[in-house]
């Protein structure tokens, strides 16, 4: 294959700004090239990113490229290691993994724009693909992941309605998938031998023999997907099984003596986290992650926790996956600035969450398809015709804008409606992972109650009683 140089001179019209904060260590940063021809996307953009770390599932931009009227495309990035990386390809999720020190030549799948119900649903992230490379040999990574993938759901996805089945014969499924797929990459080695261990569980092994099969004096592998899938499939819920053994005394650690030192010290108690160390601080950052968005446990109680973190380790992943957790949960916190946006309403004015920065808003995330919102509809036009004085009713909807604005002329109700979609983002900037979702917003632009209860909840007393220890009433 050619140089990429020579490629990129050919394209000086699509060479793009590549975003480079990938957040690995520096000195091991090489170059990756990802090129292309894909006559579908003409005249568009593709981004690729990768996540921050899968504890968080944040995402990182590490190129822009423009598609050229032709089709082609190329961009330049560093990478410190071998890591997945993605692109929204219209209704697709495309990834691939990308190894430091390496030009690809894409196949993207044909560009397939996404159906209205697709376009509605903001928690529709893409249909998962395995974009190709031309440039790669039969026994490159890429190749080998995907013929392994594909053996995999050709048997597990086929039988998922008969697990019980699969897990009769568990032992011949598990020998053709660890033997039909061989290759040398250390990478796919652990990829391969991950997928089986998540596989496991379901098929009727016990957790524990997963746990010193795959875990006990194994090294962590932050950046393989199929390792952090297994992970999560055995510790999900580590705090309930603390609270199992240790009962209230979890909230006392967390919720009153708010220290990260205690409840190492009672991980410690855990034979084969005891002895790896490592992993046990994996266990404990995911389980504070999920913590926060459990109401049982205090928001500040966690990032207290989380703040103390970097005092007591001195692991470099483990200190940037805690900041990525303690960003999280200072994001949409009572107190902190609500997430600005600017929208169209249904007479297309524009209006931004500075307009109403002399004034209390009950926020909402609705959509006028679902039952729920239309219910709190007319609850919520109860509450405008009360307390007018008092806050603003303002609904972001993911409809259409057309048929937001039907909707709108049509009801008639007295709140505000706004377009979401000159800011798409917000649905992920509020954290909207269903539908309705509210937010009280006091003047000024921070958030009072967050999330707030629905009307159909008793919200005036929450309201009310804000509003009155703000000295408002």
């Amino acid at each position: 294959m050619k140089p990429i140089s020579h490629k990129l001179l050919t394209y000086p019209l699509i060479l793009l700004t590549c975003f480079i904060f990938t957040g690995l260590r520096s000195e091991a940063q090489q170059p990756v090239t990802l090129e292309g021809k894909a006559p579908s996307y003409a005249g568009g953009s593709i981004t690729f990113y990768r996540y921050t770390d899968y504890i968080t599932r944040d995402t990182l931009h590490l190129a822009n490229s423009d598609v050229d009227l032709q089709g082609q495309f190329a961009c330049r990035f560093n990478l410190g290691e071998t890591t997945q990386v993605f692109a929204n390809l219209g209704t697709y999720k495309g990834y691939m993994f990308a190894e430091p020190g390496k030009n690809y030549v894409l196949a993207l799948p044909k560009k397939k724009k996404k159906t209205q119900a697709q376009q509605l649903n903001p928690f529709f992230e893409g249909i998962p693909v395995h974009i190709g490379i031309k440039s790669a040999s039969n026994t490159g990574l890429n190749h080998q992941i995907f013929k392994f993938s594909s053996l995999y759901k050709d048997i597990v996805n086929k039988n998922l309605n008969n697990i019980k089945g699969l897990a009769r014969q568990r032992d011949s499924v598990l020998k053709k998938l660890d033997t039909t797929v061989n290759c040398d990459h250390g990478f796919f080695k652990d990829y391969k031998r991950y997928t089986l261990a998540s596989l496991k569980l379901p098929l009727g092994f016990s957790a524990e023999k997963i746990e010193q099969q795959y875990f006990a004096a194994q090294p962590v592998l932050h950046n393989n997907p199929a390792y952090m899938e297994a992970f999560a499939t055995l510790y999900n819920d580590y705090l309930k099984e603390l609270f199992s053994r240790f009962g209230n005394q979890i909230y006392w650690i967390i919720n009153g003596k708010q220290s990260y030192a205690l409840l190492d010290s009672l991980c410690r108690q855990d034979s084969l986290l005891g002895a790896n160390p490592e992993l046990r601080e994996l266990v404990m950052l995911h389980s504070l992650h999920d913590a926060y968005h459990d109401d049982r446990f205090s928001g500040s109680a966690i990032r207290h926790m989380l703040d103390t973190f970097p005092s007591l380790s001195d692991n470099t992943r483990h200190l940037e996956i805690a900041r990525h957790i303690r960003q999280k949960a200072t994001i949409l916190s009572p107190g902190e600035p609500a997430p600005e946006f600017c929208l169209y309403d249904a007479d297309s004015s524009r209006l931004c969450l500075e307009d109403f920065s002399d004034q209390y808003i009950y926020l909402g995330f609705c959509n006028a398809k679902n039952y729920s919102c239309m219910r709190h509809y007319k609850l919520l036009e109860n509450l405008a015709g009360k307390h007018r004085q008092h806050f603003r009713i303002v609904i972001i909807s993911n409809n259409s804008f057309s048929s937001m604005a039907r909707f709108v002329r049509h009801h008639e109700y007295s709140f505000t409606f706004l377009h979401y979609g000159e800011q798409k983002d917000i649905l992920k900037d509020y954290r909207v992972r269903s539908m309705p979702t509210y937010y009280f917003i006091e003047p000024g632009g921070k958030l009072s109650i967050a999330p707030a209860p629905p009307p159909s909840e008793n919200i005036e007393q929450r309201i009310y009683k804000k509003m009155k220890a703000n000295g408002d009433l």
